[in-house]
């Protein structure tokens, strides 16, 4: 069939201008601007693509394939007021990888051609834009394909001179063969990974680069390093050493290219190999558990307060969280001229998380443990790393309610980050969601580091929702904060944390007014278990329940693990947010004078040593009931037009719901997975493999269940789904299972679609296929009840 057109109230809240790219430069006086583009056409997604190790590339450019850049740089200066746009740029391009030098006087970016990334730079002061190089950067497996060394040199990533891509064999000279290692693992489905030496081949031409060194002031350059698979590149605080990773063969077949085996190197300012501090293995066979890790040294990390001193980890539980050890990692560390054995520093009894700098006597290291969903924050001394870390906060990451916040860091001229203190240094600044039953509101906090006493210096008020972003690094009393009404979209503003003067940086209007004055509603319930429930009521304008007649409603959820009921219940969303309205969300619907019900709690609880899947099904089907009562018992809901659907896991969801209750008039499953036994190593949180709990598997597979579905179905996919356990096989095979059973079901697949949709064309069918869908299907009039008898709400085992 051709593509079709949603009614045109829904359709035209599909290409919306989207908000612009933001990017502070060190002197929070200048930002630069640039606009992003709206959906691509279809066109655009039909662009040539390899499939390789895990990445989709766009052989022509050498770049992420889809990837899409930004139009209309400018810069604005926010004491003055003013915009001034880049000069001489192509007229009509597009950019990517804007940044700034770190004295915050230059600016690059690269252009966007047919044939591959350009850089290009221009001053501060005069906007004047001009190349540096051809457009041969390679950027195949993403991230930024250049740095500022200082202030006037850079780092670029090209492609090696004369490599030539590999022809296919005109003939085949034998089969591919694959031999097992013997040893224990648990990869999860990836997609996209090599299939054969072809595949090997090209995936080295076009993931292999070669670092120039580029010197402004001479306009000259030289190759840097040795060319090869750069997963990452890192200086030191001085600039005088760097961190490469070179991603080495054998290349494999099983996972993806970010697990290939590697070696991590030690280079000085030339490029010279000072030494090799790791080559690791090939990441196939962890222990199956989350929290698994190598053994190898790993997460290495530039001290950002010391000149030139480099830390990593190593797993000492042999990477095996399932072992009962006092401790699992162990800290070590390195300094210049780094000729020394490495020595050791602290050691962590949980899997490490995170660092973060201050001085000799201050850092902050975070540790975690899945099982028991901790995070503890500690405090050490980098300087002497015989005294035993101090814990600041030891916090279950589920408790919303207590949660401490996070550190705040800002960046040195260096381009390195360092915490955030005040009072001399004694009083950590720490930012946080602020969650309470009566919704969220951020905060800022003084945190003294003796007394471990916070004081509140900031904190969001109502009716407005503010959320601070970050702390300006050369005036961190001064933090950028985004402000929003439940009527008014986001807004930033420059705030002082002390005086509270600000400065508006944006004035951004609403984008949908014609939605403005929809009705909101926090609705909180409780399930029969007694755990608490809340969802998002979104009504059309001028709906009053009692007054006017129940309303067809779409509820829309995505399932969420927990180890513990009361934490499953905690309210995460305001009253006083702004609700954004992206077309892949349902509230589109809105304006065809539906009801929606999003984000409805769909928690799954297993307290103790109770796995939550072990009663997935009874604990959706609750959830469900629920929900569907409170919206007929408030006068809401329409019981015959109660429609449900979600995305990916929210897919699998749904079919379960349809499977399980009597609840719905139709479902509308998105990308979804629904038969396990083709994820065998796990999926979402479950950590077992389908060998060890085979009948857990096969229970939470919607596809054994497809005969008790009566409620007709609408499944959609994108045909070249490429996330993880979400194959499009996954809606094939559950549409052939209902069509055979003789249920009511359709299937759309959405060409050169992934797992989110991308393009207009597809966006806009998607959104007419559920509105067709819910428009086509409604529940058989109930038979007369007794009169007295209350909300019924039907569900089967």
């Amino acid at each position: 069939m051709h593509y079709q057109r949603p009614p045109e109230a829904i359709a035209d809240l599909v290409n919306l201008k989207p908000d612009p790219l933001m990017l502070f430069g060190p002197d929070r006086d200048y930002i630069i601007i640039a606009d992003r583009p709206m959906y691509p056409g279809i066109e655009e997604l039909r662009e040539p693509k390899v499939k390789l190790a895990g990445r989709q590339i766009n052989p022509a450019s050498f770049t992420p394939h889809g990837t899409r850049g930004f139009h209309l740089p400018r810069l604005r200066q926010v004491s003055a007021g003013t915009d001034r746009p880049f000069e001489g740029l192509p007229e009509g391009a597009m950019f990517r990888y804007f940044s700034w030098s770190p004295d915050g006087n230059r600016i690059a970016f690269c252009l966007v051609t047919d044939t591959g990334l350009q850089l290009w730079t221009c001053e501060r002061d005069t906007l004047a834009c001009q190349p540096v190089g051809d457009n041969d950067v390679n950027n195949s497996l993403g991230g930024s394909p250049y740095d500022f060394i200082g202030n006037d040199r850079f780092l670029i990533k090209r492609r090696p001179p004369g490599a030539v891509e590999p022809r296919r064999p005109d003939n085949v000279t034998g089969p591919v063969v694959q031999d097992s290692s013997g040893k224990e693992g648990a990869n999860r489905t990836y997609t996209n990974l090599l299939q054969n030496d072809h595949d090997v081949a090209l995936f080295r031409y076009y993931a292999t680069g070669q670092l120039y060194l580029h010197r402004l002031d001479t306009g000259h350059e030289s190759p840097w390093a040795e060319p090869g698979i750069i997963a990452g590149l890192g200086d030191s605080p001085n600039g005088n050493y760097f961190l490469i990773t070179y991603v080495v063969e054998p290349f494999s077949f099983n996972v993806p290219y970010d697990k290939f085996a590697d070696r991590v190197l030690l280079l000085d300012r030339e490029g010279n190999v000072l030494r090799e501090l790791a080559r690791r293995p090939v990441v196939e066979h962890l222990p199956p558990a989350f929290g698994a890790v190598i053994t190898q040294p790993r997460r290495f990390n530039w001290r950002s307060d010391h000149p030139a001193q480099l830390y990593w980890t190593e797993a000492i539980d042999g990477g095996d969280p399932r072992r009962e050890v006092a401790y699992r990692e162990q800290l070590y560390y390195l300094e210049a001229p780094f000729t020394g054995p490495p020595q050791p520093s602290i050691r962590l009894p949980m899997r490490f998380g995170a660092l973060r700098w201050a001085r000799g006597d201050l850092a902050i290291v975070v540790d975690w443990e899945w099982a028991t969903r901790r995070q503890v924050t500690r405090r050490w001394y980098p300087d002497a790393p015989e005294r035993e870390p101090e814990v600041l906060f030891d916090h279950n990451w589920e408790d919303n309610y207590n949660d401490p916040g996070n550190v705040v860091t800002v960046s040195l001229p260096s381009d390195h980050s360092v915490l955030l203190t005040r009072d001399n240094g004694e009083t950590l600044v720490m930012v946080g969601n602020g969650h309470r039953p009566e919704g969220p509101q951020p905060f800022i906090d003084a945190f003294n580091l003796h007394t471990h006493d916070k004081v509140r210096l900031w904190e969001s008020r109502p009716p407005y929702f503010e959320r601070p972003l970050f702390f300006i690094d050369e005036d961190p009393d001064y933090f950028l904060l985004a402000r929003e009404q439940a009527g008014e979209r986001p807004n930033f503003f420059l705030h002082h944390l002390l005086s509270g003067e600000e400065v508006q940086v944006t004035d951004f209007p609403h984008p949908y007014p014609q939605l403005r004055d929809t009705g909101y509603e926090l609705l909180t319930y409780t399930r029969a278990d007694g755990v608490q429930l809340s969802g998002e009521l979104h009504t059309p304008a001028d709906f009053e329940p009692g007054r006017d007649a129940p309303l067809p409603i779409l509820m829309w959820a995505y399932p969420q693990e927990y180890k513990d009921a009361d934490k499953a219940g905690q309210v995460l969303t305001s009253a006083h947010q702004f609700r954004r309205i992206s077309p892949l969300s349902p509230l589109p619907f809105l304006a065809a004078g539906y009801a929606v019900f999003d984000d409805f709690a769909m928690p799954i609880v297993g307290e103790g040593d109770e796995e939550p899947n072990e009663t997935f099904i009874e604990q959706v089907r609750m959830n469900a009931e629920a929900a569907v009562r409170k919206l007929v018992d408030a006068g809401v809901a329409d019981p015959r037009r109660i429609y449900v659907g979600g995305h990916s896991y929210g897919a699998f969801m749904t079919a379960h719901l349809l499977a399980h209750t009597d609840l719905f008039a139709a479902g509308i499953a998105r990308s979804g997975a629904f038969n396990r036994t083709l994820t065998p190593f796990g999926f979402q949180a479950e950590e077992r493999t389908f060998w060890q709990v085979p009948d857990t598997y096969v229970r939470l597979s919607p596809f054994v269940h497809a005969d008790k579905i009566d409620a007709p179905l609408l499944l959609i996919h994108g045909e070249e789904d490429s996330n993880s356990g979400t194959y499009p096989v996954q809606s094939k095979r559950m549409f052939t299972a209902l069509d055979n059973l003789g249920k009511t079901a359709r299937l759309c697949l959405l060409p050169y679609e992934d797992h989110g949709y991308a393009a207009e064309e597809s966006i806009l069918h998607m959104l007419w296929e559920m509105h067709r869908w819910m428009d086509l299907h409604r529940k058989p009039r109930p038979r007369r009840r007794q009169e007295g008898a209350g909300t019924q709400v039907q569900s089967r085992s």
